[in-house]
């Protein structure tokens, strides 16, 4: 082969593999859904219809206060702790979430709440949450335990399977509107199995009865967990303001709850109660009116902020404040 012709065979190798690469190119462009899709609705909303706005707002929503009481055990089979211990397993589940400030220096429980007709002193347990300073009171009972056996009847060793069940009720009440935001129940089980040498009076013992029960409730109160978390989220984050001294206004919330500098915070006069005239009934409470603004300056002690005013004014201690 000539040197010419060498020259013009390469030339026209390169062309045609430069036409064929742009085809390519070209190709992957019209099959790529990126470069034919609107972006707009993916951009300022995802699936859940929120804008990117919303979405990290409802992200970083401070923590609320949320009082979990003791259960009331309202069962026949009186085990030891069984409503303190269906409260700490709600109060874990919640706690590791990362999401909600559990205070733990209450000693009220849920039976402290109810009426010989089973019915909740909402009132009572409102003004309790108030002073207590909480968002939410969740109130819970175990309503029903069945403790079975079966097995074998004869033979030195004996298959012998030990199930327990329970149920569970749970109640949530929103404090600052004074209503019901939750009511929910679980059930669960637990079972053990065994060989035994002819009978066995550890598996029949109140104290093993009292084991496998917890196990249950362990097992119905889990799958509360993201219920309670849901009818919690849905709650504006409330706080109240602390001391007005100056310009300075001091809230009653800062790092811990979730706060941070440069929040703006909306002030609101506290609502009024509302009771029904006939039966004396508490309604809930109304919207108190907007006051002004609070810009969050820098943060005092375990848990409050300093915060300047930003607008409005007659500022008061107990004022409401929320994330504007």
């Amino acid at each position: 082969m000539s040197n010419r012709t060498r020259i013009l065979y390469v030339v026209l190798v390169a062309s045609l593999g430069f036409s064929a690469g742009s085809g390519c190119q070209r190709s992957s462009l019209r099959q790529d859904p990126h470069f034919s899709k609107d972006s707009s609705a993916s951009y300022y909303a995802d699936n859940s219809g929120q804008t990117p706005a919303q979405r990290i707002e409802s992200l970083g929503q401070p923590k609320k206060r949320v009082v979990v009481l003791d259960f009331w055990n309202d069962t026949p089979v009186l085990h030891e702790d069984m409503g303190r211990f269906a409260a700490d397993e709600l109060r874990r589940g919640l706690f590791v979430t990362e999401r909600l400030m559990l205070p733990t220096d209450v000693s009220a429980k849920t039976s402290d709440y109810v009426q010989a007709n089973s019915k909740i002193k909402v009132d009572q347990l409102i003004r309790e949450g108030r002073r207590m300073g909480v968002a939410v009171m969740i109130l819970g009972r175990v309503t029903k335990v069945v403790f079975r056996q079966r097995g074998d009847e004869v033979g030195l060793l004996r298959q012998r399977q030990s199930l327990a069940g329970v149920e569970v009720e749970v109640k949530a009440f929103d404090v600052a509107a004074g209503r019901e935001i939750m009511a929910t129940a679980k059930s669960g089980e637990a079972s053990s199995n065994a060989i035994v040498a002819f009978e066995s009076s550890n598996l029949a013992s109140k104290e093993y009865r009292g084991e496998l029960t917890k196990l249950a409730i362990r097992e119905a109160v889990a799958p509360l967990v993201p219920d309670v978390l849901r009818s919690i989220e849905k709650l504006a984050w409330e706080g109240r303001v602390a001391k007005v001294a100056g310009p300075r206004v001091y809230v009653n919330a800062g790092k811990t709850s979730g706060l941070i500098a440069g929040d703006i915070l909306k002030v609101l006069s506290s609502g009024e109660d509302i009771f029904d005239p006939a039966t004396g009934a508490f309604l809930g409470r109304t919207q108190g009116q907007l006051k002004g603004t609070l810009e969050v300056m820098d943060f005092l002690g375990s848990d409050g902020a300093i915060t300047e005013i930003h607008s409005g004014a007659n500022f008061q201690e107990g004022d409401t404040v929320q994330l504007y």
